[in-house]
């Protein structure tokens, strides 16, 4: 799973079988270690809340993702989901989760074989 933070969004990209993992009720996560005790782990998981959920507390960012929304998500040929969290009256949260594609052109070092395959190509 990838993470990328600008501003005030967050966006995941799961490759294949994390999607598959999620989608049997197992939490995808990743752990980045910036010290022997400095880390900050990234997870994924459903739950039965009404809407897409962000929490970071101790170095850990968790989404939660309502099961009626991510399992045909998980299942079906949509690509993304998105949920803008409110925070304050002039604020939100933008979170996107989104199928990983493989790209269009070779990347040295990176492996792409789980990832989706490119609608492009």
């Amino acid at each position: 799973m990838k993470l990328r933070i600008l501003g005030n969004s967050v966006r995941l990209r799961l490759t294949q079988i994390e999607v598959q993992d999620l989608a049997e009720g197992q939490t995808v996560r990743e752990i980045t270690h910036f010290g022997l005790d400095n880390l900050l782990e990234y997870k994924l998981m459903m739950t039965d809340t009404p809407g897409i959920q962000a929490n970071f507390q101790g170095g850990k960012i968790t989404i939660e993702l309502p099961k009626n929304i991510g399992s045909p998500w998980a299942k079906g040929s949509e690509i993304s989901l998105r949920e803008n969290i409110q925070i304050k009256e002039d604020m939100a949260l933008s979170i996107l989760i989104e199928k990983d594609f493989k790209c269009k052109t070779e990347r040295v070092g990176e492996n792409e074989d789980d990832m989706f395959p490119n609608p492009e190509c």
